[in-house]
């Protein structure tokens, strides 16, 4: 799977926040955690991944030119497989992160219980 955005991020540092992120956090409230309790300087060279609680959902947060962007991924299957413990804050490579936002279970492994039939509608 590509990264969700149009972005070459070669030369890029991502920090990964291990355990769970409260996820009623936005924007500043995200940046209020990686500048205060993670202790790391926000720049344009830099992305941070946060992961929810159920570890169903993914935030990405990085800042260009003069604004900040805030991508979520939430999946319907499985979950993602986010480490919990170490340090508050783990640096990582772009094939890590890569291997994060892929799907933890892949559509062909899941089957339906009933075969279901597509219905169609006429108006």
């Amino acid at each position: 799977m590509a990264i969700p955005f149009d972005k070459n991020i070669n030369g890029y540092s991502i920090y990964l926040r291990i355990g769970p992120t409260d996820f009623r956090r936005g924007i500043k409230g995200l940046i209020s955690l990686v500048e205060g309790s993670l202790n790391i300087r926000m720049d344009e060279k830099t992305l941070f991944v946060f992961c929810a609680r159920s570890k169903k959902s993914i935030k990405i947060l990085y800042i260009e030119d003069a604004g900040v962007y805030l991508i979520q991924r939430r999946i319907r299957y499985g979950r993602f497989p986010w480490p919990q413990k170490y340090s508050e804050a783990v640096e990582i490579d772009m094939d890590i992160l890569k291997s994060l936002l892929t799907d933890p279970i892949s559509m062909e492994a899941i089957s339906a219980k009933h075969n279901v039939e597509r219905i169609q509608y006429q108006l």
